[in-house]
């Protein structure tokens, strides 16, 4: 039972979120519609559009963990996001677990008012972490759909 009901929210978001993206990724790779020209690495291919996704979910996680200074350690730490995007569902699946798993202790006093440096060096809460979490894969699969769309109209 989780200790807060605003990270079980965040938790069923993420993971309906997290399948919907896997899912739209599915059907934009079937189309052979391709990503947009672009310097940010995560854009060489849809394999590593999907690892860096699928990463993400992880890293917000183990992020999460050193924050509270519960060390998430249990999880597949590969790096490579073409590996990462081989292992797909699996990948993905596991890391619900674990935000499962990691999450259910999360108190509501752990949410804020403490900011801490994410990794890419903006202040967040953990709660704004969690949000954050949720709406990433939200954004890419929008954008897949976006693209999918414009191809479609011609």
């Amino acid at each position: 039972m989780f200790k807060s009901n605003a990270v079980r929210s965040c938790v069923e978001l993420h993971e309906i979120e997290l399948r919907r993206f896997l899912d739209t990724m599915e059907r934009f790779r079937a189309s052979g519609v391709g990503l947009p020209g672009s310097d940010d690495p995560s854009y060489q291919s849809p394999d590593h559009l999907k690892g860096h996704v699928l990463r993400a979910a992880r890293s917000y996680l183990t992020w999460i963990g050193e924050c509270v200074k519960r060390p998430v350690t249990d999880v597949d730490l590969d790096h490579d996001p073409v590996s990462v995007a081989a292992k797909g569902r699996a990948f993905m699946e596991e890391v619900l677990a674990a935000w499962r798993r990691h999450l259910v202790s999360l108190e509501d006093r752990e949410l804020a008012p403490d900011t801490y440096t994410s990794r890419w060096g903006e202040p967040y809460t953990v709660e704004q972490m969690l949000e954050h979490a949720v709406v990433h894969p939200m954004r890419h699969r929008i954008q897949l759909e976006r693209l999918m769309l414009l191809n479609a109209a011609g």
